[in-house]
């Protein structure tokens, strides 16, 4: 829901401009992102009774609640200073909350086994039921609008639909999260020990340093696997930001589509070929190893990307609903990356003995929250130089013809070159 329609929220409800509200989130995302190999480094050298991870999450996800409501619940009447500075703050919040859930809960996935086949498995399941998360995001404001919201026209039912949106989503986000913690913090405390073919889940490590923080840092940014892979991912991860930003304003604006359209035929079927793709990878993995199948999928979706969405006519679902389905098994292929991240986490532990996972996955989020918020910003300052209006819910037809090419091969070129890049990682070794 932050991807899809914070950005639209600000600029066309609360009325900032379009740059103001880009450097708005691209700032709070960098602030942000700073603080995710911290918390990794942090999670790697924790001792509790509770494990590495969990009270970080729990910690997370009661800050995370409060910063999401306030997000799309802003006063009426801000000037544009204001609103910049509420969008600034309350995004803050959020960002570093999801930093305390992220960071260790993907660290956790690495740490729990050696096997590669299972890191593929397990980073499946968290896509599924991420995609899960995106459909809800999605779908939010529409179930709001059906059956809580009131009557509005216009602009004020796209500001009511977003702030009922979000409240529908915390409480969905409370319970899932709080009832996870509430399953696992009593296996933790009873500090169950791994079986001899999996790390230590509870390993100890070194008390955390500034000079152990930057000695590990050293050791990974001169690892010849994770390089390669970091920066193809650093091209996915800005890719991925201007895309989602982009998609509603794309298919309103540029297709002349329907608001509920979009959701329930377009990004809806989208998410579904997501989760159905997760076997599909899983398979090629096991068949052909991860690195070849990941390139395949990053490139097909840029060469996608770039040729179809300026070639869609305005009305027309059936092309968009096609690229949907070929795109949403493409973007799977995000599972390999995040696996092989484990796998060399992996390696890095079996060699030094100590906890690797969380410095690892937390300079992975570091380049994806980079990398978003220059994508953020990025896209702010292009739908300022096409022209798109603050405040407008109808754009000029040259705003629109610019803007089918801004999210075509504009966002599709990130994605190939993602996939060159790589396509030079070596193959990680076995055990």
């Amino acid at each position: 829901m932050l991807q899809l329609y914070l950005l639209e929220f600000y600029i066309t409800v609360v009325g900032l401009s379009p740059a103001l509200a880009g450097i708005a989130l691209a700032l709070a995302v960098l602030w942000d992102a700073v603080s995710d190999p911290i918390m990794g480094s942090i999670c790697d050298h924790t001792q509790s009774r509770f494990g590495r991870f969990l009270p970080y999450m729990a910690g997370g996800g009661v800050l995370f609640v409060f910063g999401f409501v306030a997000l799309f619940q802003p006063p009426v009447g801000m000037d544009a200073s204001a609103a910049f500075f509420y969008l600034l703050g309350n995004y803050l919040i959020v960002n570093t909350a999801m930093t305390l859930i992220g960071v260790p809960h993907m660290a956790m996935a690495a740490a729990i086994t050696r096997n590669p086949q299972e890191h593929t498995s397990l980073f499946g399941w968290r896509l599924i039921f991420g995609t899960f998360g995106l459909f809800a995001g999605i779908l939010a404001p529409l179930a709001y609008m059906s059956t809580l919201g009131p009557p509005a026209p216009g602009q004020e039912m796209l500001g009511t639909s977003r702030s009922g949106g979000a409240i529908l989503l915390t409480v969905v986000f409370a319970l899932f999260l709080f009832g996870t913690l509430a399953a696992m913090f009593p296996l933790q405390s009873r500090r169950l020990e791994a079986p001899p073919t999996m790390p230590n889940f509870q390993r100890k490590s070194g008390s955390a340093s500034i000079r152990s923080f930057w000695k590990e840092s050293r050791s990974l940014f001169t690892n010849r696997w994770f390089v390669p892979l970091f920066l193809a991912f650093l091209f996915v991860a800005a890719a991925r930001a201007m895309n989602a930003t982009l998609a509603l304003p794309y298919y309103k604006v540029s297709l002349a589509l329907e608001e509920s359209v979009v959701q329930t035929q377009i990004l809806s079927v989208f998410t579904l070929f997501i989760v159905l793709s997760v076997a599909i990878w899983q398979w090629l993995a096991r068949r052909y190893g991860k690195k070849w199948p990941a390139f395949g999928g990053m490139l097909v979706l840029g060469l996608l990307t770039s040729v179809s969405y300026p070639l869609f006519p305005a009305g027309q679902v059936l092309g968009p609903i096609v690229v949907a389905v070929i795109g949403g098994v493409a973007v799977g292929a995000i599972i390999l990356f995040e696996s092989l991240v484990a796998e060399i986490a992996r390696l890095g532990s079996a060699s030094t003995g100590d906890n690797r996972e969380g410095l690892a996955f937390g300079y992975w989020r570091m380049g994806q929250k980079i990398m978003r918020s220059l994508g953020l910003a990025l896209t702010g300052l292009l739908l300022w130089w096409i022209g798109y209006e603050e405040g407008l819910t109808q754009q000029s037809e040259q705003t629109a013809r610019r803007l089918a090419w801004v999210f075509g091969p504009g966002v599709g070129s990130l994605f190939i070159a993602a996939a060159l890049v790589f396509s030079r990682m070596p193959a990680v070794p076995k055990d």
